[in-house]
């Protein structure tokens, strides 16, 4: 299950959002889809230079350009044929392309040696198939309570967790913001996570997480890949870590460095977008419109508006869509309300949850979206 398909469970069921955990996870490594675009040449007529509009496309509005819509219908999955495929035995010819076994240990190793693990060695390793879109391998390397994962192809860290971390009360440093951004590159560039320039510091928090009876205060500090100002909020990496009596002590490590984002043009305007948003959440809401934003965003497409047309729940994650990040309009729209909502149902928010609309800067075709409020039954 994905993060949207969680994310969806939790706003069309009675939940609610759930701080962050620290449970080990597997991170996946995408293909690269390659941007294709049919262009047409608009027939401009002499007397109102009129758009002629076509069943099977969008035109974009500002430019003598037809795009090719992105949006296309949802599709089951095929759960049975996912689990048959986690399963399947990895081949000989799969491993060929692979690091050994050997040099992964002594990756992981060098890596946790250089986050100061001195007397902690990985002798443990398993060669797995991760769900991705490929269902290809990843080395799991364990040492006491240490997890890592290491892409098999690269060689690369994709996740580090401490869970001694957890398990402990530690008195924290106070140290500021600008020193956590340090600490955070410092580990980054020591462990050689990121060898583009591209990648930048795009959001640094402070949060307080329970474990049992232990409540410490970590540090998160994020990095994305910066396109023309702007970054891929499902391209993000990030580190979690705390400062006590001096010492950093990192608690998880994400890598994420996908390659499915477009880079569509932008050729919609923030009204034309406004507006094909304020339409649709007419069709869902009689609620008064408060207050609507708009902001450009590069975000990947999702199943979000498309189920509350569609009144789905996907309750089992049975649904979904290319694996695309996309220049959209991500326009907020607000309503009065005379009380707050406390049902999670699918017709509640619906009607009366405020949302994001993720609307495509290039065709103008709602692409996904969010619930951008959650409130406690």
């Amino acid at each position: 299950m994905d993060d949207f398909e969680i994310r969806i469970k939790k706003a069309l069921k009675k939940e609610v959002e759930k701080p962050l955990s620290y449970d080990y996870a597997i991170k996946n490594a995408l293909n690269k889809k390659e941007e294709t675009k049919i262009k047409y040449i608009l027939k401009i007529s002499t007397i109102t230079c009129s758009l002629l509009i076509i069943s099977t496309v969008v035109i974009a509005m500002t430019n003598n350009e037809i795009y090719e819509k992105i949006w296309k219908k949802p599709v089951e999955k095929n759960t049975k044929q996912e689990e048959n495929m986690i399963t399947k035995e990895i081949t000989d010819e799969e491993k060929s392309t692979y690091i050994s076994k050997e040099n992964a240990i002594k990756i992981g190793n060098e890596i946790i040696k250089k986050l100061g693990y001195k007397e902690t060695k990985i002798t443990n390793v398993e060669l797995k198939r991760v769900y991705n879109l490929d269902y290809s391998g990843e080395y799991i390397l364990r040492a006491d309570n240490l997890l890592l994962n290491i892409n098999p192809i690269t060689g690369k860290l994709e996740y580090f967790g401490d869970n001694s971390v957890n398990t402990k009360k530690i008195k924290c440093d106070n140290i500021s913001e600008g020193k956590a951004k340090e600490i955070a590159k410092n580990i980054y560039e020591k462990l050689g996570l990121f060898n583009d320039k591209e990648y930048e510091i795009v959001n640094v928090e402070k949060v307080k997480m329970g474990f049992g009876e232990n409540i410490n205060e970590f540090w998160q500090v994020s990095f994305g890949k910066i396109y023309h100002g702007n970054y891929d909020k499902n391209n993000i990496s990030t580190i979690c870590f705390l400062v006590s009596n001096g010492k950093t002590i990192v608690s998880t490590i994400t890598a994420i460095q996908k390659d499915n984002f477009e880079n569509n043009p932008i050729i919609l305007t923030k009204e034309e977008a406004i507006e094909i948003a304020k339409n649709k959440e007419k069709e869902f809401s009689n609620l008064e419109i408060s207050e609507i934003t708009a902001e450009l965003s590069i975000e990947n497409m999702n199943i979000f508006i498309y189920c509350l047309e569609n009144n789905i729940t996907n309750e089992n994650g049975e649904l979904k869509v290319d694996d695309i990040s996309r220049n959209v309009w991500v326009i907020n729209i607000k309503h009065e309300k005379e009380e707050i909502p406390r049902k999670q149902d699918i017709n509640t928010v619906k009607k009366f949850y405020n949302k994001k609309y993720f609307i495509d800067a290039t065709t103008g075709e709602i692409i996904g979206g969010k619930q951008s409020e959650f409130f406690d039954n």
